[in-house]
């Protein structure tokens, strides 16, 4: 069940459209409730291959998904919805184990929430996420370079020699603070607020999952990492660049 509402109704400014997956039927109602009254456009289903079918010919904004969906499930969803769209996948699930969460975001999701939840949480996740999808990130005129990897971040490209790397946008992120910073030890809570937004500072999980994915693109050793380095107990640090 979700808990109940209490955050007073408030529109959607541009009518955004969102896709609830979800088999838990009650849940679902209320989640279309919710947001159909602050002005969102709906599209319900109650499995998973419908919404991969859906997505053949319409674009929602927004993919809220459980995970434990009937048939192909949320995570085979997410994986499979990554393969040709970034559109951001809010995944809920009863299912509270690290692993579980990691295994969402690793495929691709951009944000976990755990079930029972409120409406107010639910619907403040929602506007964070379309809120970085519309906005996306400014121009930023910065170089990086350490051995073979080069980042540019004004051109959103990523080099090791001569091989190109492609990243995701929520990749793209995490990378950005970490090159913003580099040399220095940024803590879990900064790479959140700054790559995902104010309304996050807890889920460190996250920043664990997407350093772990930039490692497997970028270092020639993932388990000893040469550039995107841990400091224990206090964050991460990339290595300075060259001068």
């Amino acid at each position: 069940m979700v808990a109940p509402q209490s955050e007073a109704t408030r529109p959607a400014p541009t009518g955004q459209f969102v896709y609830v997956v979800d088999d838990d039927l009650s849940t679902a109602r209320l989640i279309e409730i919710n947001l159909s009254a602050r002005g969102y456009r709906v599209r319900q289903f109650d499995r998973g291959s419908p919404v991969l079918e859906a997505l053949k010919d319409e674009q929602p904004d927004l993919i809220i998904l459980d995970v434990m969906t009937p048939g192909v499930n949320g995570l085979e969803v997410a994986r499979r919805v990554r393969r040709t769209s970034l559109v951001p996948i809010l995944v809920v699930s009863v299912r509270e184990e690290s692993a579980t969460k990691l295994a969402a975001l690793d495929l691709g999701a951009d944000d976990y929430l755990t079930k029972p939840f409120s409406i107010d949480e639910l619907l403040a996740r929602v506007r964070a996420l379309l809120r970085r999808a519309q906005q996306g990130q400014p121009p930023q005129l910065a170089h990086y370079k350490c051995g073979p990897l080069t980042i540019n971040l004004s051109a959103t490209q990523v080099a090791l020699g001569r091989q190109t790397i492609k990243l995701t946008p929520r990749e793209w992120d995490v990378l950005r603070v970490l090159v913003k910073h580099s040399g220095q030890v940024v803590s879990a809570r900064q790479v959140l607020q700054q790559a995902w937004g104010p309304d996050y500072g807890n889920e460190s999980d996250y920043v664990r999952a997407y350093v772990n994915r930039l490692r497997r693109k970028l270092e020639p050793d993932p388990e000893n990492p040469r550039y995107i380095l841990s400091e224990r107990g206090m964050g991460y640090r990339l290595a300075e660049g060259e001068k």
